[in-house]
This record gives C-alpha cells, structure tokens and sequence, in this order.
C-alpha cells in the first residue's frame, strides 16, 4: 500500500475484508493484518482465505460485495499485489477447516512464496510439497497450529509458482519453527537447489470486526 496510507484509511480497508465472509458464504475462513516488517519487495499487508473449491473462488471474484471493498478501499491506495492460490488438504474437522477455536484465535501467520526455476524437474517440485506438507508431524502442535502447501495457479503469481502458509501461535513459536532442523532441512534441501526467488512475510493475526460495514 501507498505509504501515505492513514491509520484510519487502513483500518477501513482491513475492516472491509475481512466483513467480506459476511456476505459470500462460500469463504469459509479469513486472516488479515500488516505485515510485521516492511519487505524489500514493498509488500505491507497479507490476506488470507479458504474457499472449498475453485469454482467458489471464481464466483467470489465476481461477487458485487469485493468489487465494492476493492475499488472503494483497496484500489485508491494499492501499489501492487501478489496473489497465491493453491490446493491443500486439511484435517475433516470443523475447527481446522473453518479455523475455528481456541487454537486459532490468535497467533502469526508466516507466508512463503517459492519461485521455482524453469526447467526444474517436477519430481523436485512434488518433493518440496510433499516435505513441507510433513512439517506438522515432525515439529508438532504447539509450534506449527495449521500448515498449508500447494502449487500457485493464479495469474497474478509475479512468477511465484509455489505457495507455503503456516500459522504459529506464537513469536516464540515462530522462532522455534524457522530454527527447527526439520525445515531447516527443507529449505537446504528441498527449496534452495531448484528456486530462484523467495519471499517471506508475517503478520499477526486480529479479526479487526464481527460485524459488517457494508
């Protein structure tokens, strides 16, 4: 966003998106927020949610309520986007699937974008996946809350072809998880060989409302 950008300007924009799961049912989980560092690639906000199909998310780009949010509190102040979908398989429970309870009602999310470079074998793609996918089980759940991973089938990628979501519950968590010899390992092994560019960014999860401005 513009650097000019209000506090309450921000927190006009922030409110907005996340009301949005108000009215289009088929979103079924949000998060939002600053980014806690200002990123060399200019990045200041994340937002994140779940659809359950890519069908609901095309009906959702359509939908009259985001083009309003969009054109009133995103597009006066926005410099730039980079926009990450993917696939992803999460636990057949309410609470993980909808991010409901206890465990999600605060934390950090930790984003990574991943640009693979051409000409990398997709069994070298498919094993970075797969490795980042077995995170949780090898570092456990009072570090990692949820983590998601897929490939980026948005054309709005600026040539980041892989995605990596993880919320933590915790800065102390957070420290824990990006020192872990497990994803240590990933990255060394798994990341590093077959990309060319990574972007890394972190936000603080706080619903900024429970009702709906619009």
């Amino acid at each position: 966003m513009e650097e000019d950008m209000t506090d309450e300007q921000e927190k006009d924009m922030l409110d907005h998106l996340y009301s949005l799961q108000y009215h289009y049912r088929g979103i079924l989980a949000v998060s939002l927020g600053r980014v806690v560092e200002r990123m060399p690639e200019g990045v200041t906000h994340a937002f994140f949610q779940r659809f359950p199909s890519f069908e609901a998310l095309e009906q959702y780009m359509d939908h009259p309520a985001r083009l309003q949010v969009a054109e009133k509190y995103i597009n006066p102040y926005c410099k730039g986007r980079i926009v990450a979908d993917f696939e992803a398989e999460v636990e057949d429970d309410l609470e993980p699937l909808f991010r409901r309870g206890e465990r999600f009602q605060q934390g950090i999310e930790h984003v990574v974008l991943i640009k693979v470079r051409e000409g990398a074998i997709l069994d070298g793609t498919e094993g970075m996946i797969e490795a980042f996918n077995a995170l949780p089980q090898q570092i456990g759940p009072s570090v990692i809350v949820q983590l998601t991973a897929g490939t980026n089938l948005s054309d709005r990628n600026k040539g980041y072809t892989h995605g990596v979501l993880v919320r933590v519950p915790s800065e102390e968590a957070l420290t824990t998880f990006s020192k872990h010899p497990a994803y240590v390992r990933v990255f060394t092994e798994k990341v590093l060989p077959i990309s060319s560019g990574l972007l890394s960014a972190d936000f603080l999860v706080d619903p900024v409302t429970k009702s709906s401005p619009l």
